[in-house]
């Protein structure tokens, strides 16, 4: 069996890294470089590349600034929002996480990306076993939102809990001895200062956090789990944004010679390292109908 992970590192209740993007996340994001979409109905820059446009998994539409990973060397899209389409089911996998998450929703209005943790991952539904903490690296183009809060599952434990929030776990599976989870946020440390063999701090919803207490107590955690948690990025900005303000739009390519990945801006003259050259009129956010989940 894998355990869980032991540290907690929080903010707001859910572990981040300093670190960047490992070669785990490149391999998986970049190594299968992406058709990507550009957002219907908006204004787009002359000489629209056509690696730009919209594509589809299941009933998910996927515009840029995301993109859908296939067999091309080139890829048009931010770098960390690149997705896969396995069985008309979207993942992405998220920094340093080295775990997949399930994208229910995007809402490109209010670029607002919603993801759930697959249940085929969890052993029972009373005793939901999760493995790791989600990690996400302060540079990453996703970020938490003020909607998302967290639970915090102490697993195999030596000493009774003491916290009021604290509610002990039945039918954990590998493990003989006490296991909880606390309502507040994240508790920051390692797991053994609380007698446990590990702690994993899980995103969610803090609405369905706060409706817990109507659930069926048998699976409460693991519909809570399963209700998600979501994610905000950021249109416009940093090469992105200097690359779309000039007309272009943001996208990577691979060095044939050397197998690295390149920074890109599609233009109408063709693909540059740059910008377009002269500053134009930024492309427009996607309307409402891109708001789709699955």
């Amino acid at each position: 069996m894998t355990r869980p992970e032991g540290r907690i590192s929080s903010r707001r209740g859910v572990a981040y890294s300093r670190d960047r993007i490992e070669d785990e996340q490149a391999d998986y994001v970049y190594g299968r470089a992406a058709a990507i979409p550009c957002p219907k109905g908006s204004s787009a820059p002359d000489g629209y590349p056509s690696i730009c446009s919209n594509a589809t998994c299941g009933d998910l539409t996927i515009a840029y600034p995301f993109w859908l990973n296939s067999s091309t060397s080139s890829s048009c899209g931010y770098s960390g929002l690149g997705l896969a389409c396995e069985g008309n089911t979207t993942l992405i996998l998220l920094d340093q996480s080295h775990h997949r998450y399930r994208v229910s929703h995007i809402d490109y209005d209010t670029q607002t990306v919603s993801l759930v943790v697959d249940a085929e991952t969890f052993s029972t539904t009373s005793c939901p076993l999760l493995h790791r903490n989600l990690t996400i690296d302060t540079s990453s183009p996703l970020q938490l939102t003020p909607s998302d809060s967290s639970i915090t599952f102490f697993y195999n434990c030596t000493k009774n809990a003491s916290w009021p929030s604290a509610v002990e776990l039945s039918g954990c599976p590998d493990y003989n001895k006490t296991s909880y989870v606390l309502m507040d946020d994240g508790y920051p440390g390692e797991a053994s200062k609380y007698g446990c063999e590990a702690a994993v701090v899980a995103p969610v919803l803090d609405t369905h956090k706060e409706a817990m207490a109507e659930m069926p107590r048998e699976r409460r955690y693991l519909d809570v789990l399963m209700g998600g948690f979501e994610l905000n990025y950021s249109p416009h900005s940093g090469q992105c944004g200097i690359c779309e303000r000039s007309g272009g739009w943001c996208g990577y390519q691979h060095n044939q010679t050397n197998g690295s990945l390149g920074f890109t801006c599609f233009c109408n003259g063709g693909p540059t390292t740059d910008h377009c050259g002269t500053y134009a009129s930024m492309p427009s956010s996607p309307d409402s109908s891109l708001s789709a989940s699955l």
